[in-house]
């Protein structure tokens, strides 16, 4: 199978030389981008100490240890003896600027702005009123927002007062919230009485009302005990605590669709230097810039991109309602309104924008960006080609809510291949075979040889897991559970969740593998693939797909995937479906997939912006499997 291909997209002698990126190859002062990457991995210490300084970001007190292992690489601290705050980083050194920290708009079009100064004294004054409700440091404040200024305005404020922002998905159901404010022991929680989506009201307060233990803080509506404007307006301003650099400033937890889900913390001084150094160097966003990810608070891009954007003094643009009301072009028009340089979006937005046929330019763009699942070929080149006129670079990223960050990522100022990924900067990654050894052109499980600034310090109430998960399979590695294929180059294909890894007579693939295949067919819209109990093969391999519900698709899938990878591979069952499930920043739960299909616990499905498709699922599982 042909991995990424050739090179399509090769950066400008201008671009490269006006770069954020060749800046801090200049600041370092070697000789080529190469040398940059090489040195960030062998001399990972002094790396994360220059981009400190390079990126301006400000410490109370000046670290005395970059990084100390003493009980353990697992358990390694960084910028230890330093002083640090996010909220004093993102906001307050910031507050004489007149820039817009943020700006937003909603379904029904009105728009707004803060600037810094106006952020500041938000922020300052919630921070006052939060200290004398009671709430210190180290406490767990929950935020159940979709994604509006007033949601930044409280992660902001917890973080100042050294209390704990623990954002949650905003499509959740109760629960969901439950759970995660049990396990995180949280006794305030920001809400929003309502919002607009797909041109009707969301009533988030009333979803969460009464969970035992808890007193809600709600942004509009009336009759709430705290109500957000009065607690802002009767605020007195403070400023940011110093902070230790190893102080948990945000908890983020895990989708929970394989089980519990996991609280991972990430701390004020590792959080920040990491998520800094990915939006400032891998999107190339600049002070004048404006971010806009298509993605929620409560997922792992949210604050990454609020964060990223406003310790460089760049804007971030916010939007919670739908992305395709009222029309499908709805994200083009407000990418042009609000002169966003940089847009994050995934393969499904492609997708769909593909099947409806819209082929309008992004105009201002310097850089597209994605996560959150591998491209197939077709999706890449559409909006390479079609959406980005052959000029816009992708910049593809890949990392995980338990690093808050990104251990791939391609840039602008790299050549680029369809789907492909870069190695992160002093990210240490590798990939290894099932045996423990590093590995090049062979598919294998994506890892780190290093502990990172940004990982989290632990999974919350439980270092057992912890180790379990990410440390204990092969020592020394962290190994992130992705399946992977890199290159001589320091290029990288994803091929998915290596828990949904397929294995057919002794082989194993991933099923980016297969969907790439199958979405090379007239027709197919997406798909998903997952592995089914074969007793002579040991699996057997199941699509589904949205597109062209005719026999010619199926037909030209069966042997388009056994074109492509083999005939053991050919699918055993291909069915059309109307949609597939998916969370609402547009991930493909192909878990959940499998589960429905084969008439076993999904667990809870909140978090899926569609989980009534699986009953359509289970039914098809039934009558294939079971002649139900």
């Amino acid at each position: 199978m042909d991995y990424g291909g050739e090179f399509v997209y090769f950066p400008s002698n201008e671009v490269v030389e006006q770069s954020n990126l060749d800046s801090l190859r200049k600041f370092f002062n070697l000789n080529s981008l190469e040398e940059l990457y090489s040195y960030a991995d062998k001399e990972i210490e002094k790396f994360y100490e220059g981009i400190v300084t390079h990126m301006g970001i400000w410490f109370f007190k000046r670290f005395d240890r970059i990084r100390e292992s003493e009980d353990g690489k697992e358990f390694t601290k960084w910028f230890t003896g330093g002083q640090i705050n996010i909220t004093f980083n993102c906001v307050e050194r910031h507050k004489q600027r007149k820039k817009d920290a943020i700006r937003w708009e909603n379904e029904s079009g009105d728009v707004g702005s803060l600037t810094f100064e106006q952020l500041d004294e938000k922020t300052g004054k919630l921070a006052g009123a939060l200290l004398d409700m009671g709430i210190k440091k180290g406490d767990r404040v929950g935020i159940f927002m979709p994604m509006m200024a007033e949601a930044i305005i409280a992660m902001y404020a917890i973080m100042r007062i050294g209390a704990v922002a623990v954002p949650m998905f905003s499509g959740y159901g109760r629960e969901s919230v439950d759970v995660r404010v049990k396990d995180a022991g949280i006794r305030y929680i920001f809400t929003v009485d309502s919002y607009e989506r797909k041109g009707k009201k969301v009533k988030m307060a009333d979803t969460i009302k009464g969970i035992e233990g808890t007193d809600l803080i709600v942004a509009g509506g009336d009759g709430w005990k705290y109500n957000f404007q009065n607690l802002l307006d009767g605020g007195h301003y403070v400023s940011s605590v110093h902070t230790d650099s190893e102080d948990p400033a945000i908890m983020l937890y895990t989708s929970g669709t394989t089980g519990k889900p996991k609280g991972t913390v990430h701390v004020h001084g590792g959080a920040l230097v990491n998520i800094t150094k990915e939006v400032y160097y891998y999107t190339d966003l600049k002070p004048d810039g404006v971010i806009y990810w298509i993605t929620d608070l409560g997922w792992m891009m949210g604050p990454w991109e609020i964060i990223g954007a406003n310790s460089i003094g760049a804007s971030v643009f916010i939007y919670p309602g739908a992305v395709d009301y009222p029309n499908m072009e709805r994200v083009w028009d407000m990418v042009e309104r609000n002169h966003i340089t940089v847009l994050g979006l995934s393969p499904t937005f492609v997708r769909t924008a593909k099947s409806k046929g819209v082929t309008r330019a992004f105009n201002g763009l310097k850089a597209f960006a994605s996560t959150g699942e591998p491209w197939d070929t077709e999706s890449w080149m559409y909006l390479f080609e079609k959406l980005g006129g052959g000029k816009i670079p992708i910049c593809n990223v890949s990392g995980g809510t338990d690093i808050i960050g990104c251990f791939l990522a391609s840039t602008p100022v790299i050549p680029l291949k369809p789907r492909c990924l870069y190695r992160g900067l002093g990210m240490g990654v590798t990939v290894l075979s099932q045996d423990g050894k590093e590995i090049t052109n062979e598919v294998g499980l994506l890892a780190t040889r290093e502990h990172l600034p940004s990982m989290t310090r632990g999974i919350w109430k439980n270092d057992k897991k912890y180790l379990d998960t990410y440390w204990n399979q092969f020592k020394g590695y962290w190994v992130q559970g992705d399946w992977a294929i890199r290159d001589e180059e320091g290029y990288y294909i994803l091929l998915g969740r290596a828990d949904d890894v397929i294995k057919i007579a002794g082989k194993r693939l991933g099923p980016g593998e297969i969907e790439d295949a199958a979405n090379r067919v007239y027709g197919v819209i997406e798909s998903a693939s997952f592995g089914i109990p074969d007793p002579i093969k040991g699996e057997s391999v199941v699509i589904f797909y949205t597109g062209k519900d005719e026999e010619n698709v199926k037909s030209g899938i069966y042997s388009q995937v056994e074109s492509f990878l083999g005939k053991s591979f050919r699918p055993k069952y291909v069915f059309c479906i109307e949609s597939l499930p998916k969370t609402k920043n547009g991930k493909i739960m192909r878990r959940l997939l499998k589960s429905a299909f084969l008439n076993t616990d999904t667990g809870d499905v909140t978090g899926l912006d569609n989980g009534e498709i699986l009953n359509a699922v289970r039914k098809i599982g039934n009558e294939t499997l079971f002649n139900k």
